[in-house]
């Protein structure tokens, strides 16, 4: 499973995990979204989120790609990068923030790391 399918069933999956995030981010704006379970996918958009409630639309295009992440003072995170390489939305699971040892989960990074690093790698990032 490769490209646009492969996203959305990643985001799906990382959306389906407990006290995730989702972080669009622009030059004069940063929104981080909680508790976005739903993905539904359109011909051109992809809704994260519920119509008439908290969502976000994104345009996964041919080129983009995901991206694992796992800095060492940051949460683990799954990206959506779009054709250019610029991060279109980010989807955070708290709690895997090593620098934050009253937050952090090592057992959940771990898992995190585990499910969701491979998931890159399929897609050829």
């Amino acid at each position: 499973m490769t490209g646009r399918d492969h996203i959305i069933a990643a985001l799906e999956a990382a959306l389906a995990v407990v006290e995730t995030s989702v972080i669009v981010r622009s030059a004069g704006a940063i929104a981080e979204v909680h508790g976005l379970l739903t993905v539904r996918p359109r011909a051109e958009w992809v809704t994260l989120g519920e119509e008439g409630g908290t969502h976000v639309h994104l345009k996964i295009q041919e080129g983009c790609r995901l991206r694992y992440t796992h800095p060492n003072e940051g949460n683990a995170a799954l990206e959506l990068l779009g054709v250019e390489g610029d991060v279109l939305c980010r989807v955070s699971f708290r709690g895997t923030n090593p620098a934050r040892a009253e937050t952090y989960n090592r057992e959940r990074a771990a898992n995190i790391r585990v499910r969701f690093g491979r998931l890159t790698e399929c897609a050829g990032t």
